[in-house]
């Protein structure tokens, strides 16, 4: 990478994949400003520097396009007058009239709450500028960019091991609050969120040590010998990397105690192993078929393993028992303002109506169930820019799984495509995308798992049978002169 403006890319992208988990996971105003400056800083660059969107398909030219529109659209004055025709806000303008003493504002906006529409517009900057940033650079530089991610990941497992393994909160070195003690929550504000992001860098370090594991070369030794021979070179010490680092997610994972966190990562694990059994350490690999099925059968002992330890060690929410009680609401009040919405990041401030008695001593800030919450706030728009996304996603997995040769990166993107599967299915009890630090691993691990990556073409070797060929004509014996039968 030589371009100035690539190198300063590159350095606001890790910037911000190592601040964002640090500053509390971005949910403290303080960390989601610092943030909020490095994307508008890196869109700046992006703006400036020629052919920016080159790398982007069509489709998610529309995607990213629409993502940074349709909030703004919500934000547009209309007259008063056409309030009255917006489905489901007969209560909110009521309510409205009553604060204003009778009064109507000559101008309203789609959004409910304007202010909070801006500031989602603003968070939802941090996500594209990640993804758009990340599609313009080497993927050379993009993998070294994956190894800081995973380097942030290990790092904020072993603070959650420490938390849990101590017992006692930290909040002044960690983040941690008191409620928080025997849980492994990193410097995220939620375990939730934190196995969130945990699991998103253990599909990663699982494919890599998968793409690592048997890749030696017998080479006329005993397999036995060639087997432990390769513990001691240096792709034998990489596997050995990428498998504690798999496991020390893992264990992080486990202590964070969240029942949807350690669901998916089941999942996750299982379905990793099975989709790379014909791919164990790559096209020249020494793992058999009995290694393939052993580490199938492996890889689905774990995942079967994980079942009593999500019973063991995960513990209820306040809300948890409640969240269907939470979906009856919302789908009733998508219902009644369908198919308009009521607005990004709407859904706190006009959730009342819908709020069910039995809780009326919490305060529902998010849906627990991101899709529904998006089909809340933003209707019709919403769910077209939903499904293109999920078009876009479903694509990528027709043209990246192909039949030559892997190289490391494929691996690589693989494991992003799982990980993103499983947020997008953790999304269905929870709200990780609503995190800032979640949001910006989202986009990065899309950003890998889309990058248009093309394996190098095999080098040509010249055929043995014309170096042997060669090889007999320059130790061929020189002809002798002719003799003169008539000579004598």
């Amino acid at each position: 990478m030589t371009h100035p403006l690539q190198r300063s890319v590159a350095i606001l992208l890790a910037s911000l994949l190592v601040l964002a988990p640090l500053l509390r996971s971005g949910n403290t105003p303080l960390a989601l400003l610092t943030l909020e400056v490095l994307a508008l800083a890196l869109l700046g660059l992006l703006a400036w520097q020629p052919g920016s969107w080159q790398r982007l398909t069509r489709l998610q030219r529309w995607a990213v396009g629409g993502l940074a529109a349709v909030p703004l659209l919500y934000l547009l004055p209309l007259p008063s007058a056409l309030a009255a025709f917006f489905p489901g806000r007969e209560m909110h303008q009521l309510a409205q009239s009553l604060a204003l003493r009778g009064g109507q504002p000559d101008l309203e906006t789609l959004a409910l709450s304007p202010a909070e529409t801006f500031a989602g517009w603003l968070k939802l900057l941090l996500p594209l500028g990640v993804f758009v940033a990340a599609l313009q650079l080497p993927h050379r530089t993009l993998q070294w960019l994956v190894w800081l991610f995973l380097g942030m990941a290990a790092l904020q497992a072993m603070i959650g091991l420490l938390q849990y393994g101590g017992g006692l909160p930290m909040p002044e070195l960690f983040g941690m609050d008191d409620i928080m003690a025997s849980r492994a929550a990193g410097t995220y504000t939620s375990p939730n969120n934190f196995a969130g992001f945990l699991y998103l860098a253990l599909m990663l370090s699982l494919a890599l040590y998968l793409a690592w594991l048997g890749r030696f070369r017998s080479a006329g030794k005993s397999p036995l010998r060639s087997r432990l021979l390769f513990w001691s070179t240096l792709r034998g010490h990489q596997t050995f990397i990428f498998g504690a680092l798999a496991l020390l997610l893992l264990l992080g994972i486990i202590f964070s105690r969240s029942r949807a966190g350690i669901g998916v990562t089941i999942i996750g694990i299982a379905l990793l192993t099975v989709m790379l059994s014909n791919r164990i350490g790559g096209a020249k690999a020494g793992v058999g078929l009995v290694g393939r099925v052993l580490t199938v059968a492996m890889g689905a002992a774990a995942a079967i393993g994980l079942a009593p330890v999500w019973q063991r060690f995960t513990v209820a929410d306040p809300v948890s028992d409640g969240r269907f009680v939470i979906f009856d609401g919302t789908l009733r009040a998508i219902r009644e303002n369908f198919p308009l919405g009521y607005g990004p990041g709407s859904f706190q401030e006009s959730f009342f109506p819908w709020q069910d008695v039995s809780q009326s001593a919490y305060l529902i800030n998010q849906a627990h169930n991101s899709f529904l919450e998006w089909l809340y706030d933003g209707g019709l728009l919403a769910l077209a820019l939903l499904l293109l996304c999920l078009t876009i996603y479903v694509r990528r997995w027709f043209t990246l799984w192909r039949r030559e040769a892997w190289g490391d990166f494929r691996y690589l993107q693989v494991g992003a495509g799982v990980g993103l599967l499983l947020m997008l299915l953790h999304e269905m009890a929870d709200y990780n995308l609503y995190v800032p630090a979640n949001m910006i691993a989202f986009a990065f691990l899309a950003a890998v798992f889309l990058y248009p990556y093309q394996e190098a073409a095999p080098k040509r070797r010249k055929s043995t049978s014309r170096i042997d060929a060669r090889r007999e004509r320059d130790l061929a014996p020189l002809p002798t002169a002719a003799t003169n039968p008539f000579m004598d």
